[in-house]
């Protein structure tokens, strides 16, 4: 077995896991165990370094697919295909959550001393900046 074939076969696997890891993400950060998103990103991580290394043996002039390696090819896109909804719907979740989050810490800065003063009167106005 090649070099590339190696690496072809790593990078199949990687892709199994991923796809196999985005399956179990939950839409909602809150509900992902611990360490789950950056363990993903870790493989992604690996997978691009894979995909470095097969790209080097690609550029040779004399670099040619064999059959087998076009059947690994055909099950990565396949996985690809399955795998490229989930990760946009993962996308568009964490985005939300980061849009939500802005807001709060946005709108908890507008109002300033509010609790803040004792009130003599018994009774306080909020101010906005």
């Amino acid at each position: 077995m090649d070099a590339y074939q190696l690496r072809l076969a790593e990078f199949l696997e990687l892709t199994e896991k991923l796809n196999a890891q985005a399956k179990t993400v939950h839409t909602k950060m809150d509900n992902n165990e611990a360490g789950q998103i950056e363990s993903m990103q870790a493989l992604f991580e690996r997978r691009q370094a894979v995909i470095d290394q097969l790209s080097e043996y690609t550029k040779a002039v004399e670099f040619e697919w064999t059959s087998e390696d076009k059947k690994v090819i055909s099950q990565l896109k396949g996985y690809e295909d399955e795998m490229q909804p989930l990760l946009n719907k993962l996308h568009q979740s964490f985005t939300t959550q980061m849009n939500r989050l802005n807001q709060t810490s946005q709108a908890s800065k507008k109002y300033v001393g509010a609790y803040q003063t004792k009130s003599t009167e018994g009774s306080f106005i909020d101010q906005r900046k």
